[in-house]
C-alpha cells in the first residue's frame, strides 16, 4: 500500500472499483467513526456521572470539551499518552 502511495483504507477500493464506488463506502465508515465516537462520549460521560454524581448530558459535554482540548493542544502525541494511561489505569483495577 506504501509503495502506491495510498493514505487509507478506501483507496485501493476506489483504485479498482472508481471513483464513485470510493465514495458510496465513505459513507459506511463515517458513520462507524461517528458512531463510535458518540459510544465513546456516551460511555466516558456515564462514568463521569457516577464518580462525580453530575447530570449524565453535562458529564458527556464535559468529557467532549476535555478530550477537544487536550487534542487540539497536544495533538496525536496527547491521544496516545491518553491511550497509555488509560491501559495502565485497565491493568491497576
Amino acid at each position: 500500500m506504501r509503495k502506491q502511495g495510498y493514505i487509507t483504507m478506501l483507496d485501493p477500493l476506489q483504485d479498482s472499483f472508481g471513483e464513485r464506488m470510493g465514495g458510496l463506502l465513505f459513507l459506511p465508515a463515517l458513520c462507524g467513526e461517528v458512531f463510535w465516537a458518540a459510544g465513546i462520549l456516551a460511555a466516558l460521560g456515564a462514568t463521569l456521572s457516577v464518580i462525580i454524581d453530575m447530570d449524565q448530558r453535562t458529564s458527556v459535554i464535559l468529557s467532549a470539551c476535555i478530550a477537544v482540548f487536550y487534542t487540539l493542544f497536544g495533538g496525536l502525541y496527547s491521544v496516545a499518552y491518553t491511550d497509555v494511561i488509560q491501559l495502565f489505569c485497565i491493568f491497576v483495577d
